[in-house]
């Protein structure tokens, strides 16, 4: 026996050994054969043969690290520090990047998974966190109550009226050629304390919270007329608007003022008259706002 094969050196019986000693030539043969496939034997199901060393035939069983963990439809290929499951989501759900997880990923919420019904309105409701507000009823209007928004029914869909209207009931003496504040014991309306019937009552005085842009409009009725006499607005004191007396009825006068002037809070308004007709007149004192009446009005128009 000299014929041994090409790898494994396997010794082959040669042509006189058929003949002359076939038998032992084969058990040779067949020995080493079985002695070089040794390490083929023994593993269990699922495991794979692997190189120990770069020594030939060299192997063992072992099992794979890299099989697949997936269990379920859906599922997927993750890693943490070994190969492993992440499971299907909930329908809707989107995977994001999440460290505290061990894998790095995780599922969370999307918009359409929290979306219902139509009409919704997605808002923040912490940083990165997405949350739902429903739809609201007809007529409400969206708002913010303890800082995440909400639907809520308008308090009132009119804007209050804001100012005051005076008049004086008696009829009041403009001295010759005299300076006077008209005095005013009466009121249509006074919605925000702006005039006091008794204490300083020929002021009209802006309340706090109602700084701001005003309509003023004033209208002064006399008994005469002449070429000096005047109505003028005075704001804390000094004229900031004035009117001369214009004919308006056989038997009386009538200055008409009106503007609008920018007001802080605690500003007041007073009207003074003048006339030099060489003796006293009289100032109408009505109690309406028809024609010939005196009144003095502020409107608050917005800050």
């Amino acid at each position: 026996m000299a014929n041994p094969t090409t790898n494994f050196g396997w010794v082959m019986p040669t042509s006189a050994s058929l003949v002359t000693n076939l038998p032992a030539d084969f058990n040779v043969f067949g020995q080493a054969v079985d002695t070089s496939m040794q390490y083929l034997l023994g593993g269990t199901t699922g495991q794979v043969l692997s190189k120990t060393s770069g020594t030939n035939m060299a192997f063992t069983w072992t099992t794979p690290t890299d099989q697949t963990p997936l269990t379920t439809k859906g599922d997927l290929f993750t890693f943490s520090t070994v190969d492993a499951r992440l499971a299907v989501g909930t329908n809707k759900y989107v995977l994001g990047a999440d460290s505290t997880q061990s894998t790095g990923l995780a599922w969370q919420t999307s918009p359409q998974s929290i979306m219902t019904t139509t009409g919704d309105t997605l808002y923040a409701s912490a940083a990165n966190t997405p949350a739902r507000l429903g739809i609201g009823s007809t007529g409400q209007v969206l708002t913010v109550a303890s800082g995440i928004p909400s639907w809520a029914t308008p308090t009132s869909t009119t804007p209050a009226f804001v100012g005051c209207s005076l008049k004086f009931g008696a009829n009041q003496t403009l001295s010759n050629a005299t300076n006077t504040l008209v005095a005013f014991d009466q009121e249509h309306f006074d919605t925000n304390a702006f005039h006091d019937n008794s204490t300083n009552n020929s002021r009209i005085t802006i309340p706090a919270s109602y700084a701001g842009k005003y309509l003023i409009t004033a209208n002064i009725s006399t008994t005469a007329w002449n070429n000096d006499s005047r109505v003028s607005i005075y704001k804390n004191g000094s004229t900031i608007a004035a009117s001369f007396l214009r004919w308006s009825a056989p038997d009386l006068t009538s200055a008409n003022v009106y503007f609008i002037a920018d007001l802080a809070v605690s500003d007041y308004l007073q009207i003074n008259m003048f006339q030099s007709s060489g003796s006293s007149q009289t100032l109408k004192g009505q109690n309406d706002l028809g024609a010939g009446s005196s009144f003095f009005q502020v409107q608050f128009l917005g800050a």
